[in-house]
């Protein structure tokens, strides 16, 4: 797809693309029927087309509705001209704590900051009803200066909810990060609020040390995790 001029469903504007995972593709676009800019989320065929998230519209106003300081919101759901599903979501103008952590790990004031933020949000979806099921770097978004004072917003949240299972099972495709998947998730387990916050300690531990808890390759990585318990550095403050 590209990003020039392009509309999707006569409203969204493209213009530039942002991100890019293995289950969609992430885009800045303006949204010309309200004048301002939006994140539009464009699923690959094989994850969820436009009949996936209709089916799904229950759990779309779950989320939509779901409103906090430290969550990215879900406005919307469409299509592509291709028929593909496309999430409308808050365009957050910063980075994120994978690209940030390139440059090594972060000050302990600000994972205190961000820690703050993030374990709030989750209490408030799990408090929902709600299971994030991909709590990773790249999903929790740090927003350049603003007046709300939000060190960190959460994305991607419910997306394990709005994808067609179906099609998850077909591909081979896991929901969540490799590394950081709780021990539940690598052995194939159900998941609850206890795995937010496993995969959540993960995230911390590496803003803190600057190294991955459990490197490697999916595979590697599950398997490390259902041997071992994560290494603490002594040198980190015990506070």
């Amino acid at each position: 797809m590209s990003a020039t001029r392009e509309r999707i469903a006569d409203r969204y504007l493209l213009l530039d693309r942002i991100g890019s995972g293995g289950m969609a593709e992430v885009f800045r676009a303006h949204d010309e029927l309200l004048g301002r800019d939006v994140a539009l989320k464009v699923f690959r065929r094989e994850f969820a087309l436009a009949d996936d998230l209709r089916r799904q519209r229950g759990e779309v106003r779950i989320l939509a509705n779901l409103s906090h300081p430290s969550l990215v919101t879900l406005f919307d759901t469409t299509s592509d001209a291709e028929g593909r599903g496309v999430l409308v979501l808050e365009f957050v103008d910063g980075t994120d704590a994978r690209a940030r952590l390139k440059d090594g790990p972060l000050p302990e004031a600000a994972v205190a900051a961000l820690g703050a933020d993030i374990a709030r949000a989750l209490a408030y979806i799990h408090g929902k009803g709600v299971v994030h099921r991909d709590i990773a770097p790249a999903n929790i978004l740090l927003p350049g200066a603003t007046s709300s004072g939000v060190a960190a917003k959460l994305t991607d949240l419910g997306i394990a909810r709005l994808v067609d299972d179906a099609r998850i099972t077909s591909t081979g495709f896991v929901i969540g990060t490799a590394s950081y998947l709780s021990p539940e998730q690598a052995g194939g387990s159900q998941v609850g609020p206890p795995s937010d916050v496993y995969s959540f300690g993960l995230v911390l531990l590496e803003c803190l040390t600057g190294e991955r808890a459990f490197p490697g390759s999916g595979v590697e990585s599950a398997a490390a995790r259902l041997s071992r318990d994560p290494e603490m550095p002594e040198r980190l403050n015990p506070e």
